[in-house]
């Protein structure tokens, strides 16, 4: 023998009940989640932006990606599911649709919530030491002729944009030019040695490595800047 089941709010006759209500009644009452503080920043100057503590340039889907992460669900809530649907207001500012589906009590619920952010601008570690002519390395660029160094100066600065955009300390912070040569001041010896690298292969010579010792790390291990040599033949 079944027996009936009433919502005890809207007397509605239902298969199932949550607490004693009808889907819509519960709801109208409780949360199935809410959302976290969000926290996105974006540096002023590269335009990279940094997610849990990792700068890169953003994207609508992976700013949605962040959102769906603050969401936290009621306890009760199984099999949650979460959909974002971002609308950019600004450059800076969005309003997030935060679509939530669950089951309470074998029953199938959603709840959708609507919450604006914005983008912080900061300057990025990176930026901050560019800023400064910190660098790691210098990359030297000799040619026989002011027309050939000029070339190399733009094949350089192409390799450098390219590692830049996955590593803002790649960037040449300071071109300084001589009679057919060019020294190119690079904050991430990292970046300047893949760069040195290329080139040497693209121009098919030897590079000539050298290192100066300029004082410790904060582990007291000693701290060196690299120069990277480029004699075209």
């Amino acid at each position: 023998m079944s027996f009936k089941k009433f919502c005890a709010k809207c007397g509605k006759e239902i298969d199932a009940l949550i607490s004693g209500l009808c889907a819509s009644c519960f709801l109208a009452r409780h949360d199935l989640f809410s959302v976290k503080d969000i926290v996105i920043e974006r540096c002023v100057k590269c335009k990279k932006g940094r997610i849990k503590g990792h700068w890169a340039f953003l994207s609508n889907e992976s700013i949605a990606n962040e959102v769906a992460s603050k969401v936290k669900f009621n306890h009760n809530l199984d099999q949650p599911k979460v959909f974002v649907e971002l609308n950019p207001i600004t450059e800076l500012d969005f309003s997030a649709r935060i679509n939530v589906t669950g089951f309470l009590n074998e029953v199938l619920v959603e709840q959708t919530k609507t919450t604006e952010f914005s983008i912080q601008k900061v300057s990025c570690d990176s930026c901050m030491k560019l800023v400064s002519n910190y660098r790691e390395a210098i990359i030297q660029l000799r040619a026989g002729s002011q027309d050939e160094a000029d070339a190399m100066l733009e094949v350089a600065k192409q390799f450098l944009a390219e590692e830049s955009a996955k590593d803002s300390l790649s960037a040449a912070i300071k071109t300084l030019g001589a009679r057919n040569a060019f020294d190119l001041w690079i904050g991430s010896n990292k970046g300047a040695g893949k760069v040195a690298r290329k080139l040497s292969k693209l121009y098919k010579t030897k590079i000539i490595v050298s290192k100066k010792l300029i004082g410790e790390d904060s582990g007291r291990m000693p701290k060196y800047r690299f120069t990277y040599c480029i004699k075209k033949n």
